[in-house]
């Protein structure tokens, strides 16, 4: 379903997607330079991140369409042009002409120095000026701190004990200092309440709180700057990560800039999944470049800790070995994995006609659980109960998309007054609500006013009045991207058929990884080969940086 609640103020004074810039730097260019030949068209051609966009502002499309927009931020101009013509020059010959007629447009620099609009590395690598200055000064910041043993990261998949070594740090930190500073934090509100439920029951005397990046810097309002930053650095002496996975590169820059110099960073999360929605893939650059950097200048290898040994799955459960060959690109054995019969907690069923949607959901295990949950009637235990079970869907548009499903899911469970979970899709500070917190709306019958529930801090839970709040959307059913940070014991996963780019590995690990006891998939066994065969690639700077 759409984003509700369409009377919220929508933010203002929030940059646009890189993507978005480089459309507004097309369109001022061509305000600047209408009338002035055949050449703007070509530089306007040669500016634009894909063929769609360059066909909306005309001229001669071939052979200067940037091949690629890399993590929406960057655009590798030697690899995979848009065209089939692009092909033929080749990459370096490609990667020189783009150079070229860059140049003539006045907005790209060789260097970081040189304040354009874009800049344009050794490697051919494209970047908006803010994006290349994020990159370079993350790289140093790392390198500095893995100098001084001040960095830290720690890897693993799903059930490997990285909430054990946390636990871990905590402790040993609270025996040397019994008032240690230590800063606990996660990319998402979801994420958070995770990270702190799972402290408080492996250590209960622990009296830690666990808050958001966002809050952690102080964010203000829908301004792209924090409260702390060098200037007037973060007061902790260690400050620990999880889920950074989910950390996109202008936040896991600004958070660097944030320590006080002393400070230690620990990261900790899985390199594998689904990358940030917004642009990088920090973990899984910093992941790769450690394990490339034996013999290198900085010994980042040495900061590296990666957990293999697997504790969550017992020998008779079927989803940690799925998860495996996922993660290895196997699609044959995942596929054989699924249809072996003596696992029990795992499922490959044909997934339903359009037609059929409905009468297959019906029957769903997953379904119910959620049936289950909304027969409650107290909000808290709601809440808890539909922790338990959830929907994941790559999309959110389609037959097989998230607006779909929950239109189909909410037609069987029949719910008679108003009652639906909901999931934010906005921040606000004011209520300390933030994008990707998971609640219910409840209607109080007796008085005719609905209020939404949301689980704070801990064991405490926020209710607010329903008009009140962000946009949102209904989450019976959440794109894969939406469930990082989350964890259920049942998920169903929809795989529609074909090649679609964002039906990754990554995408399937992650929504697999969910689960903590049951996983069913709606797809066929050659629809789940190709998404295994299929990787996320986002080409950055930083890797290089690092090493």
């Amino acid at each position: 379903m759409k984003s509700k609640n369409p009377m919220a103020r929508a933010p203002v004074g929030r940059p646009g997607r890189p993507r978005h810039e480089i459309e507004g730097l097309l369109r001022q260019h061509r305000r600047l330079h209408v009338g002035r030949g055949p050449q703007t068209e070509r530089v306007a051609v040669a500016l634009a991140p894909d063929e769609r966009v360059a066909q909306r502002f005309g001229g001669d499309v071939e052979p200067l369409v940037l091949g690629r927009v890399v993590g929406d931020c960057e655009a590798d101009i030697r690899q995979e042009p848009a065209r089939e013509q692009v092909d033929a020059f080749g990459g370096e010959q490609f990667a020189r002409e783009a150079h070229r007629v860059l140049g003539l447009a006045g907005v790209v620099a060789e260097d970081g120095d040189t304040f354009l609009p874009l800049v344009l590395d050794a490697q051919g690598r494209l970047y908006l000026h803010r994006y290349f200055e994020y990159e370079r000064l993350l790289a140093k910041a790392i390198r500095e701190r893995v100098i001084d043993r001040r960095f830290r990261v720690i890897v693993g998949g799903p059930g490997t004990g990285k909430t054990t070594r946390i636990l871990s740090e905590l402790v040993e930190r609270q025996a040397r200092n019994p008032t240690p500073r230590i800063a606990l934090a996660a990319p998402t509100g979801k994420a958070a309440n995770r990270m702190e439920e799972s402290i408080r029951a492996g250590a209960p005397d622990l009296p830690k709180t666990v808050s958001t990046l966002h809050r952690l810097l102080g964010s203000r309002g829908d301004s792209a700057f924090f409260k702390h930053h060098t200037g007037n650095p973060l007061t902790e002496d260690v400050v620990i990560v999880d889920e950074a996975s989910m950390v996109d590169l202008p936040l896991m820059s600004k958070l660097l800039d944030a320590l006080k110099p002393s400070a230690e960073l620990l990261l900790v999360g899985d390199p594998d999944q689904l990358a940030s929605v917004e642009a990088g893939a920090v973990l899984a650059d910093i992941t790769e470049a450690a394990q490339s950097s034996v013999g290198g200048s900085i010994p980042l290898g040495s900061a590296l800790l990666r957990l293999k040994t697997q504790y969550r799955y017992d020998t008779e459960s079927g989803i940690g070995q799925l998860c495996e060959a996922i993660r290895r690109g196997d699609g044959d054995r995942a596929v054989s994995i699924l249809t072996e019969s003596h696992f029990k907690d795992i499922r490959l069923r044909p997934l339903p006609s359009k037609d059929s949607l409905y009468n297959a959901l019906r029957q769903a295990r997953v379904i119910d659980c959620l049936r289950q949950a909304l027969a409650l009637d107290d909000p808290e235990k709601i809440i808890s109960a539909l922790g338990l079970a959830r929907v994941l869907c790559p999309f959110r548009q389609g037959p097989y998309g998230i607006e779909a499903i929950n239109s189909l899911i909410a037609a069987v469970l029949q719910v008679k007054e108003r009652l639906e979970p909901i999931v934010l899709t906005k921040n606000d500070h004011a209520l300390q609500l933030f994008n990707g917190d998971s609640g219910v709306i409840m209607e109080d019958s007796g008085k005719g006013e609905s209020w939404a529930w949301f689980q704070g801090s801990g064991t405490s839970y926020l209710k607010i009045p329903a008009i009140r709040l962000p946009l949102y959307e209904t989450a019976y059913a959440m794109t894969v991207h939406r469930s990082q940070g989350s964890e259920f014991d049942r998920v169903l996963i929809i795989l529609p058929p074909g090649q679609h780019p964002v039906m990754t590995r990554e995408l399937l690990y992650t929504a697999t990884s969910r689960a903590k006891r049951d996983v069913e998939i709606w797809g066929d066994p050659q629809t789940l080969r190709d998404v295994c065969s299929r990787r996320i690639k986002r080409y950055s700077g930083l890797i290089d940086r690092l090493r």
